[in-house]
């Protein structure tokens, strides 16, 4: 529970800073937006959602075996 809490913050807070990000960028031209948007939101995007990805696309862990 604590694992998929942590990914849905990540996932929040990389969605907020993106939005942030992209209305100063877009509007004023800002740089400062820009690098909000490529080096804090979207990595924090893509940590969140990887973690929901792998688990997935993951499959079962050995061969017969369910995950139940």
């Amino acid at each position: 529970m604590a694992a998929v809490l942590l990914r849905l913050i990540l996932l929040a807070v990389g969605m907020g800073a993106v939005e942030i990000g992209v209305s100063s960028a877009l509007i004023d031209g800002s740089p400062v937006g820009w690098l909000l948007v490529l080096l804090v939101g979207l990595p924090l995007i893509v940590a969140g959602s990887a973690g929901f990805m792998t688990q997935l696309l993951g499959g079962a862990k050995q061969k017969g075996s369910t995950d139940a």
